[in-house]
Formats: structure tokens, C-alpha cells, sequence
């Protein structure tokens, strides 16, 4: 995947034959039942030896929630066995060039028309916007409303007006293309609709909680493989007489990235706990906590292990500078630092200081 930079749809085939993305999906959909933790946990591991493959593999989950929660009982049949099986790609977009952490600001309209609407507008940042399947896409029936005048549909890839555009070359994930979508005039019927009218933001946040805890998690399995490849290194490597891990300064180093690890992993865990009791103000305000902390974390002990191995760091014989590139999106997407420092702020002047 790095180093071709192409969708690996074998890859998927195979994750799909062994029942990978049946996780989460009740079992009259051809899941294992309903588990809101385990492609949380799952995610982590991936993200240990590909980051990029981890974010596809979350996006699952991420688009299938609102499906599951508000498409027609009818569609959904139609949809989510084949997600299950790995036969369908499913792509959640809701970003555009001038709407990213306001979503209210987006320009994409949806006008209705007999029998149901028709979308017109450009959308950015869809993950496998471009091998995509099945689309769940938000876009405004009132222009006026703001956030609640989104609604949110689901769109097939051959749905006539309908165009992928180009994918965005990024500084990592490569191999999970982020990309444009152009809609004109694009039908969708009324069945295709989830929820009502102005109910799409409301849709949208379904996802958020347990798409910062996934975030949260990939950016702790990227920095645990890195902390792990540049503690192997520092035991081989020999400067001075001795490997460079008996050097006091490599200690210390070494030492603070796996408190920083441990300590993020221990925030993490304590969001998972709240999502499975059901805590959903527990788990909204960890959720934040968790994105903060993990993904920050993640940057910092990447490009330490890549000190760490020196030139060799710098090297793409070695994972370590993939997984630093890889760790630098975790925390862009699903809301900055900046944003979940505001979300943490509003958690406090409701629920004042946790104890």
C-alpha cells in the first residue's frame, strides 16, 4: 500500500472472507451481533502494522451506524449483508472544501423533486471516496437552517450526476484514498433518505463519539509499533562499545515514550468502558479526552522513535517514518486538538471537573 499508493482490494476481499467487518453488525444482517468496543480494539491492533488499512477497516463501522440506525428497514437489507461480506466498500461525506469542523457552512443542496431529491454540489476528504460502493452523503434542504437544515441520504456509485473526482495526494495513509465527490443534479429517491428532513447533523454525531475513540485508538496502535521498532533498535544498535539503549540519554527517552503510550492507552480504555456501559455523556466527554491526548501522543513518540533510529529512522527500508507520516492525520480528522480543547471546555461548564 505505501508504496504503490493503490486500494489493496484483496486485501479487503480477504479481511472480508474471515469475517472481519461483520463486527458491529447485528446477526439478521449476517453479523456476530451488535459491539460498539470490539472494532474499537480491533482498529488498535490493525493500526500496529497499517494505519492505512485500519482507517478502512474503521470506516465500516463509522458509515454503518447511521445506516443501521435510520435507513429503510428495506434498504438496509439491501446494503448491509453485502458490508458484512466485504463486498461493498461504504464511504461516510460530509466535508467540503469550504465546510470542514463547520459542517453548517456546507453548500452541497438537496432539492426536492417527484419521487424524491436532487443532490448538486462538490464534496472533499471522503475516505475511498474513489472505490467507494454506497455513499452516505450529507447535503442542505435549507439553506437557511444551518446545521439543521442538513439531511443525509444514501447514494450508489453508478447513480446517474454522480462523479468521483480526484483523490488528494496526502502525506500519509497512503493506499486509503481521500477523495472528491461531484454531484449534479444526482437523484436519489425518497426511500434513500435516512431519517427526516433537517435531521442530519443529529445523524451525523451518531458516529462522532465512537469515531474519536477509533481515532484515538489507530493513533495509540501506530505509536505503540513505533515505541516497539525503536526499542528493538536501540538494543541492537551498538555506539560507543555498548548498544545505545545503555546510554542514560536513550533511557530516558525511550522510558518517557512508553509512559506517554501507557498513559494515553489508560485514557483510551477508560472511553471504551464508558461506550460499553452505555454512559453516553461518560463517553462523549472521553471520547474528546481520548482524541486529544492519544492523537497528540501518537505524533510526538513517532518522531522520537525516528530520533531514536537516527538515519536509519529517516529510511523507508524502515516503517517507523511511515508510521510518523501516518500518525500526523490522526489528528486532523474527526475534529483537531483544537476542536476537542473546545468540547472538552463545554463538557466542563456543563458537568463541571470529572472525579
Amino acid at each position: 500500500m505505501e508504496r504503490t499508493a493503490e486500494f489493496p482490494h484483496a486485501l479487503y476481499a480477504a479481511a472480508g472472507d474471515v469475517g472481519l467487518f461483520r463486527i458491529d453488525v447485528p446477526e439478521e444482517y449476517g453479523g456476530i451481533g451488535r459491539d460498539h468496543v470490539l472494532p474499537l480494539l480491533a482498529a488498535e491492533r490493525i493500526a500496529r502494522v497499517s494505519p492505512a488499512f485500519a482507517v478502512t477497516f474503521a470506516n465500516c463501522a463509522d458509515v454503518l451506524t447511521p445506516i443501521l440506525a435510520k435507513a429503510d428497514a428495506e434498504v438496509a437489507r439491501t446494503i448491509v449483508p453485502s458490508v458484512a461480506a466485504g463486498a461493498l466498500i461504504p464511504c461516510i461525506s460530509m466535508s467540503e472544501s469550504t465546510a470542514g469542523s463547520d459542517v453548517g457552512s456546507m453548500r452541497a443542496r438537496a432539492v426536492r423533486v417527484d419521487g424524491g431529491y436532487r443532490i448538486t454540489g462538490r464534496k472533499m476528504w471522503c475516505t475511498n471516496g474513489s472505490v467507494g460502493d454506497v455513499f452516505v452523503v450529507f447535503a442542505k434542504t435549507d439553506s437557511d437552517a444551518g446545521s439543521r437544515g442538513i439531511t443525509a441520504f444514501l447514494v450508489h456509485k453508478d447513480t446517474p450526476g454522480f462523479e468521483r473526482g480526484r483523490d488528494e495526494p496526502l502525506v500519509g495513509l497512503r493506499g486509503n484514498p481521500t477523495s472528491e465527490l461531484v454531484f449534479e443534479e444526482a437523484f436519489v429517491p425518497h426511500s434513500h433518505r435516512l431519517g427526516e428532513e433537517g435531521e442530519g447533523f443529529r445523524i451525523a454525531m451518531l458516529t462522532l463519539d465512537s469515531a474519536r475513540l477509533n481515532a484515538a485508538g489507530m493513533a495509540l496502535g501506530t505509536a505503540t509499533a513505533a515505541l516497539s521498532f525503536a526499542h528493538a533498535y536501540a538494543l541492537e544498535r551498538q555506539q560507543f562499545g555498548k548498544p545505545i539503549f545503555q546510554h542514560q540519554g536513550l533511557q530516558f527517552l525511550l522510558a518517557e515514550m512508553a509512559a506517554e503510550v501507557e498513559m494515553a492507552r489508560s485514557i483510551w480504555l477508560k472511553g471504551l468502558d464508558a461506550l460499553a456501559r452505555n454512559d453516553a455523556k461518560e463517553a462523549s466527554a472521553m471520547a474528546s479526552v481520548a482524541k486529544l491526548i492519544c492523537t497528540e501522543m501518537a505524533v510526538r513518540v513517532t518522531t522520537q522513535s525516528v530520533q531514536v533510529m537516527g538515519a536509519n529512522g529517516l529510511s523507508k527500508s524502515n516503517p517507523v517514518e511511515r508510521l510518523m507520516r501516518d500518525s500526523r492525520t490522526f489528528e486532523i480528522f474527526d475534529g483537531t486538538p483544537q476542536i476537542q480543547k473546545l468540547l472538552i471546555a463545554r463538557h466542563l461548564v456543563r458537568d463541571g471537573v470529572p472525579v
